[in-house]
């Protein structure tokens, strides 16, 4: 259990000197073990307080988002890794998380869930905490699920 491979960071600042905002952006990768949902959550809080300040409201948003979506990866996909991204650029954090879609192909979805149910609302948190969300496509039958929040 635990990181796999390599954990990239800060490729560039928020502000060059010629007062151009830049972007910053970083990955991890990790293996489909349930015990690396806590993992993902704590790397991208570490980013965010970093980037923007210990205690942001939105920091939480965030690593709650990131815990549902990252859940879903690791409970329903079917690689045996996931990696996780950000990109940052000084007013919003988007993160996302790829991996191979189902065996069964269904794709992620927001769903609608009896009100005693104790599973069916990962998606429908993360559209309450975010500004933005979405699902694509990528090559190779994987899927990227992302979300946006604002930190101005």
């Amino acid at each position: 259990m635990g990181i796999v491979g390599r954990v990239g960071r800060r490729l560039m600042t928020r502000e060059g000197l010629d007062g151009q905002r830049r972007l910053v952006k970083g990955s991890l990768r990790l293996e489909t073990e349930m015990g690396n949902v806590s993992v993902g959550r704590q790397w991208l809080r570490d980013v965010l307080r970093q980037e923007f300040g210990v205690g942001h409201s939105v920091t939480d948003d965030a690593v709650q988002a990131l815990s549902e979506i990252l859940t879903n990866a690791i409970l329903y996909g079917t690689g045996r890794f996931v990696r996780v991204t950000y990109l940052l650029d000084g007013e919003w954090a988007e993160v996302a998380v790829h991996n191979d879609r189902r065996a069964d192909g269904v794709w992620p979805r927001k769903q609608s869930p009896a009100p005693d149910a104790e599973c069916g609302r990962g998606l429908e948190l993360v559209e309450a905490f975010c500004e933005q969300w979405g699902i694509t496509a990528l090559p190779d039958d994987a899927v990227k699920v992302w979300f946006k929040v604002r930190f101005t």
